[in-house]
């Protein structure tokens, strides 16, 4: 990816923010990260520059804060002896102490994370980081978790309400991202998602898969909370699984990373076993999906990271090496080794990016997988519609002997009352690629080049069938999607998932009756259940001219017409919209035990609490 303007933010004062030398967040941390970036040439460069921060006003903090907060933030910081006041706003003994000079240290790292998203927005830069940025847990009136200011929502407020905009928040912290998600748990402009270990054993015990947030941002609020003990391969395929789709799904102004790294196999804050090679793909990925959704606006922040030297410097290095398109060398600079390795809490890294090894061997690594992927299918069940999901399906081994569809592709030629159309089933990639999708036909993707990226991906993918109609000239006006169902209805063989799309000029003209009973025509079909999770998959419902209701029903007589019918379920998808419905077509000749197990996890309570 050629290189982009790209502001480092830094302050020598950053140093300031310290909770004492016994405490484990240490300053250290930040002075070596910046000793280790100059010395590798990381902050040259005509398309880089150094910027130091003003402290956050008053005014700017209130955006996440409330005036006794800040007022308690501001007298605590001055040494004064208040006990009961510490206490009452999280500032007591414990995890975030008060210190003097707290407050101006605290401004000025919230400060630093507001200056680097107005440059963005103001299009100054197209990138920025503030690797001492990155303060989460801090609640509107409470100090936690080593957090007084939480920068993030103060710079996220700030975007929301100067630009209107719509913000991505991803938190790769290994503790729940919890202050900013409560931050805005009520709001639909911003969508925040946590990537964390579980909190059965961890602080701060939050950030399960049903924190979805409420009101009008029902959906909002994603949570994925993995295994103790995960490695590399899991975590990446966790991230890669989800974030894709759901960047397609909200299609933001601006993404804002969190890159806490205390999820490394060294800090002993917590229980995952990563390797700096996976922040380093994660950054990767924010910076791919920043280019492809947001025009390149991408603000990234540090966070936890308790191995000051061992660990966090190499990590947010690689973080911004990608962020400004510099390259660092596989070995770190002797010179470098020699200066911080008194600071060191064990043996030094000769290398920028960890061999797998350091990891060590996990014996439950094959549960912990497991565990994690089912995770993961809850959180895609929960949070995107079935076409997304289906867009977006983790790459993972095929076993032929579990795949159904055994015809080759069909054609036929069918006329409809705005003219006749082609129709093709077991589409391969080569024929999209060589096709266009109509105007409008965007339901799923928010834009027609996307729309065509979306099929090419479900096509590629050997379990699908991509069913399509479309003109003489190539242009797609409808299409059916069959995949294998994930979420409680992962594993289950010979069960799929379908969704549908017309294009708003084909509609009305019987192509959606037509291109379903095509899709079903097939014998092997009668092998099948077949399930459509109603108006949940739509998200254009506004650009139907109908209400939730009305389209409702629309879509039970369509479906009625391929043999589906309404089934009852505790699925909380479903039951998010009290419009919404789940349809089943139930083939003719489905095993009995695929029949039962179907009825089973229609309804499966007992599974959906506590996660």
């Amino acid at each position: 990816m050629a290189a982009c303007r790209s502001d480092f933010i830094w302050s020598p004062q950053f140093r300031t923010y310290d909770f004492g030398a016994e405490h484990p967040m240490r300053p250290e941390r930040l002075l070596a990260l910046h000793d280790l970036l100059r010395r590798t040439g990381a902050l040259d460069g005509s398309h880089v520059r150094t910027v130091m921060p003003p402290a956050a006003a008053e005014s700017e903090l209130l955006l996440a804060h409330s005036e006794a907060y800040i007022e308690a933030v501001r007298r605590l910081s001055t040494g004064a002896e208040d006990r009961i006041r510490a206490e009452m706003f999280g500032l007591g003994e414990g995890d975030t102490p008060a210190f003097a000079g707290m407050h101006d240290a605290a401004t000025l790292i919230a400060g630093g994370t507001l200056t680097a998203a107005r440059a963005i927005m103001r299009g100054e830069t197209l990138h920025a980081f503030n690797p001492a940025g990155g303060l989460h847990h801090a609640h509107r009136a409470r100090a936690s978790g080593f957090c007084v200011y939480n920068d993030l929502a103060v710079a996220i407020a700030a975007v929301v309400q100067e630009h209107e905009a719509k913000v991505l928040y991803v938190d790769f912290d290994v503790h729940h991202g919890d202050g900013v998600q409560a931050a805005f748990y009520d709001d639909p402009r911003v969508l925040t998602v946590s990537l964390h270990e579980t909190g059965r054993y961890l602080f701060p015990g939050t950030g399960g898969v049903t924190e979805l947030g409420t009101g009008a941002a029902i959906g909002y609020s994603i949570n994925v909370p993995l295994a103790a003990f995960t490695q590399d391969e899991s975590w990446i395929a966790s991230v890669e699984s989800l974030m894709p789709a759901l960047v397609e799904r909200f299609q933001p102004d601006l993404i804002v990373s969190q890159f806490g790294c205390d999820g490394h196999t060294w800090d002993g804050q917590a229980h995952l076993r990563l390797t700096t090679a996976a922040y380093a793909r994660a950054a990767a990925l924010m910076h791919e999906l920043a280019h492809e959704h947001c025009s390149g606006r991408w603000l990234a922040t540090g966070g936890g990271g308790y191995e000051p030297v061992r660990v966090v410097p190499r990590a947010w290095a690689l973080v911004w090496a990608e962020m400004a398109s510099v390259t660092l060398p596989e070995a770190l600079p002797v010179s470098w080794i020699t200066t911080w390795e008194p600071h060191a809490y064990g043996p030094m890294p000769e290398r920028m990016v960890d061999l797998p090894e350091i990891s060590g061997t996990i014996p439950r690594r094959p549960m912990i997988e497991q565990e994690n992927a089912s995770t993961v299918a809850r959180v895609r069940e929960l949070a995107l519609s079935p076409q997304l999901r289906q867009a977006y399906r983790p790459s993972g081994p095929w076993t032929p002997s579990t795949f159904p569809w055994l015809p080759t592709g069909r054609a036929a030629v069918a006329e409809t009352a705005k003219g006749a159309v082609h129709l093709r089933d077991r589409c391969p990639r080569s024929l999209i690629e060589r096709m266009h999708v109509a105007e409008g036909m965007q339901a799923f993707s928010r834009s027609a080049e996307r729309e065509a990226a979306m099929l090419r991906r479900i096509a590629e993918r050997p379990e699908n069938n991509l069913v399509i109609a479309h003109t003489a000239e190539g242009e797609i006006v409808g299409e059916v999607t069959l995949a294998p169902g994930e979420g409680r209805w992962l594993g289950l063989d010979s069960l799929y998932e379908a969704a549908i799309e017309i294009a708003p000029g084909w509609r009305g003209a019987g192509l959606a009756e037509t291109l379903l009973r095509f899709t079903f025509e097939p014998e092997f079909a009668e092998r099948l259940i077949v399930i459509a999770q109603g108006i949940s998959w739509h998200w254009d419902l506004e650009g139907t001219g109908m209400d939730a209701w009305t389209y409702r029903e629309q879509i039970i007589k369509l479906f009625a017409t391929a043999g589906f019918e309404v089934f009852p379920t505790d699925d909380p998808e479903i039951l998010s919209g009290e419009a919404n419905v789940l349809l089943a077509r139930v083939g003719k000749e489905a095993p009995h035990d695929l029949y039962d197990e179907f009825y089973r996890r229609l309804h499966r309570q007992s599974d959906w609490i506590g996660f």
